[in-house]
């Protein structure tokens, strides 16, 4: 049942040209994001710890987070129909309220591991519903002009919750254990869902169920049409197992393979995470700013930068300055990190009326499988060919996906 709207006739984006509340839609998505992110990057900052309570090998621990991704990849699709047929403020909510409740489940129940991952998989079955909903929120309430910027603030949350809870979670497992740190991820979910809850309000045109979500057959039919989907599909699958698989691996080629270590490799990695967050706000912002109807080409540009870092970190010498090896990996993770926004918004301004989230999950779902097994392969041929072969396999296919969309024609959103 969607939720009550106190102004039924209001029609969120025509709205949203003079309506100040688009901003309350904005502080609110990214404060719901960044709660997400603090309650479910924060089971990668604990595996080390289960790892020592539980007394099993760091592969054994590490099944909390495949367990949580895999049942990320499970649900969010439905999740996104459903956010479709029933709005985001009931879905989004409760699906934070889930979340709170795993991580709960998990400080009070998780005695062995096998309880652990049943937690782990209740909590990513449902903080799938996060990214759908937000990116719905978005595209309905925003006029095209401003979706950038909205997107990018929204998106920069998630490397902003991954900062709080690296900063949070560990201190509190060293000086009061893991369970406490449970404990902070399932009030901070819960704090999210009150703010849902409490501060965003669906607009009429849930309310009047004037469209119904596509069953996932027609809706692959239906987004095929647009000329601009399937290349930026691709180039999407292609960028997320880059970056993923770069974040996976960039420690151990740059402590191992350029000589620093593994405590200033790590340092610069961080460095590179942080330029990310500017990356998501001020890409898609220029873009809408600069390159108005142009996204599609600026995400192609994007992707080639990124590879173009790549390929510049990869032929570094064991040697390099550090001033050089810190600018390149500032490059990347600028750029590598801050792709996703003009990704996202463009998948979802070509969704059909109805069927934004369940679009937006179906890209996400792709997305999320090669995430699970870029850097698996990444990492089988480093140890079998090295780690030339190995950054060619994961750039070329950025390159080859990129140069499609530089030829694209621009597109005007109404």
């Amino acid at each position: 049942m969607a939720s009550a709207d106190p102004l039924p006739s209001r029609s969120p984006v025509s709205a949203a040209r003079a309506d100040p509340y688009i901003w309350t839609v904005l502080a609110v998505a990214v404060a719901t994001q960044t709660a997400g992110s603090v309650a479910a990057q924060g089971i990668y900052i604990l595996v080390p710890f289960w790892r020592e309570a539980f007394g099993v090998s760091l592969a054994s621990a590490s099944l909390a987070v495949t367990v949580m991704n895999g049942a990320q990849i499970v649900t969010m699709f439905a999740l996104g129909r459903a956010i479709d047929r029933h709005g985001e403020r009931t879905v989004v909510g409760l699906a934070m309220l889930g979340m709170a409740l795993a991580l709960a489940g998990a400080a009070a129940f998780a005695e062995g591991l096998p309880a652990l991952l049943l937690c782990m998989a209740f909590l990513g079955g449902t903080y799938a519903a996060v990214q759908p909903g937000g990116t719905r929120a978005i595209l309905r309430w925003f006029p095209p002009r401003h979706r950038g910027l909205a997107t990018g603030f929204r998106q920069a949350a998630v490397p902003f919750g991954t900062m709080i809870a690296a900063g949070l979670l560990p201190f509190l497992a060293v000086h009061h254990g893991w369970h406490a740190a449970a404990w902070a991820g399932a009030g901070v979910s819960l704090l999210g869902a009150g703010l849902f809850w409490c501060f965003y309000r669906e607009g009429g045109e849930v309310a009047a169920k004037a469209d119904q979500p596509l069953s996932p057959r027609a809706l692959v039919r239906v987004v095929g049409r647009e000329p601009t989907f399937w290349p930026v599909l691709r180039l999407g699958i292609a960028m997320c197992a880059f970056q993923f698989t770069f974040t996976a691996h960039v420690i151990g080629f740059v402590a191992e393979g350029l000589g620093l270590g593994m405590v200033l490799a790590a340092s610069l990695f961080a460095g590179a995470q942080l330029a990310g967050i500017p990356g998501r706000v001020l890409l898609p912002w220029a873009s809408d700013r600069f390159l108005s109807g142009r996204r599609v080409q600026s995400f192609g540009v994007v992707s080639l930068l990124s590879a173009g870092a790549a390929v510049a970190l990869a032929a570094l010498p064991i040697g390099t300055p550090l001033p050089a090896i810190a600018a390149i990996l500032v490059v990347l993770g600028f750029f590598g990190i801050g792709w996703f926004p003009l990704y996202l918004l463009q998948i979802a301004e070509c969704a059909p009326k109805g069927s934004i989230a369940a679009t937006v999950a179906f890209a996400t779902t792709l997305c999320m499988v090669v995430m699970a097994l870029g850097p698996l392969l990444f990492g089988l041929v480093v140890d079998h060919v090295g780690y030339s072969a190995a950054w060619a396999m994961l750039v070329l296919p950025v390159v080859a996906m990129s140069l499609p969309l530089l030829r694209s024609r621009p597109r005007i959103i109404a």
